[in-house]
C-alpha cells in the first residue's frame, strides 16, 4: 500500500470516530467495540488473523489522534451525555 493511501485511510478512521463522538458515542465504547471485533473468532472476526495486531493497533491510534487533536469535543459530548441522562 502506498504511503498517501495509508494516510488516507488513517485521515478517514479519524473522521469516521470524530463524526461518532458529534453523534453523542462514547468514543471508548466504539473502539473497544471495534478491537472486539477485530479479536473475535469464527463469524465474528472482522479481519484475517495476521491483520489483526495491526488493525487493533490502527484503532489505538486514530483514538488517541482525536483526542490529542480535538479534546474540546470529547469535553462537549461528554457533557451532552451527562445532560440526556
Amino acid at each position: 500500500m502506498s504511503a498517501a493511501r495509508e494516510i488516507q485511510l488513517q485521515q478517514a478512521l479519524i473522521a469516521l470516530i470524530a463524526a461518532a463522538n458529534h453523534q453523542g458515542v462514547n468514543i471508548d465504547y466504539l473502539c473497544n467495540q471495534a478491537i472486539g471485533g477485530v479479536l473475535g473468532s469464527g463469524d465474528e472476526r472482522w479481519v484475517t488473523p495476521e491483520d489483526v495486531p495491526s488493525a487493533v493497533a490502527e484503532i489505538e491510534k486514530a483514538k488517541h489522534t482525536f483526542r490529542t487533536l480535538w479534546p474540546s469535543h470529547l469535553a462537549r459530548s461528554s457533557e451532552m451525555n451527562r445532560l440526556m441522562k
